[in-house]
């Protein structure tokens, strides 16, 4: 880490104490980490929404199902972060699990390197090329979407207008502007309209 750079903060989480304070003590004699621990009881979820780290570190013995649940939790929710996994017995398909559970750097090593920045750093990359990837993906879903909601509302004008697609588009376009509205939004209200109107 380059000077004047803040410390990378990094939690780390392990079901064994004894373990987990080894640990934390070897990655405390790195002064460019900030090491937390995930307090006895408490939930992985929980004490990321406490500490706010940069990135997760989960040490176990052997991946099983109950911690990757506690991963993917945490994965699944607005404390997500990017996770290293450490494991001692290599298992292919709890590996392949542990990908799906949205860990992004899984290691099997029996003690974790005493210079695991280059893990951390890695695992902190991949997490932000994901969110990048499918941040474009969920952009390119709503895009598509509003188009299809255009479509189907242009059809629908042309139908009860008698107008043709030019002239439906500059109704909802002309309509946009004049309801500072995105044209998708107002497509959306003139098909609820419309159809409010077959029920009545």
């Amino acid at each position: 880490m380059g000077e004047g750079r803040p410390p990378l903060v990094v939690l780390v989480a392990d079901a064994n104490p004894k373990r987990g304070f080894a640990l934390s003590e070897t990655l405390r004699s790195d002064n460019s980490l900030r090491v937390l621990t995930v307090p006895a009881e408490m939930a992985l979820i929980d004490a990321v929404k406490l500490h706010a780290p940069d990135v997760v570190l989960v040490d176990m013995e052997r991946a099983d199902r109950d911690a990757l649940d506690s991963i993917r939790a945490l994965s699944q929710s607005a404390q997500e972060r990017p996770i290293a996994l450490f494991v001692d017995e290599d298992d292919a398909a709890l590996m392949e699990t542990a990908f799906d559970t949205g860990i992004c750097s899984y290691n099997v090593v029996e003690t974790p390197p005493r210079d695991v920045k280059p893990l951390l750093r890695a695992a902190i990359a991949l997490y932000s090329r994901f969110r990048r990837t499918r941040e474009e993906l969920s952009e390119a879903q709503r895009i598509l979407a509003e188009r299809k909601l255009i479509d189907q509302a242009k059809r629908c004008f042309m139908k009860n207008e008698k107008a043709n697609e030019a002239q439906a588009h500059r109704w909802l376009q002309r309509r946009a502007m004049q309801t500072s509205r995105r044209i998708a939004a107002v497509a959306e209200e003139y098909l609820a309209s419309q159809k409010k109107d077959d029920l009545s």
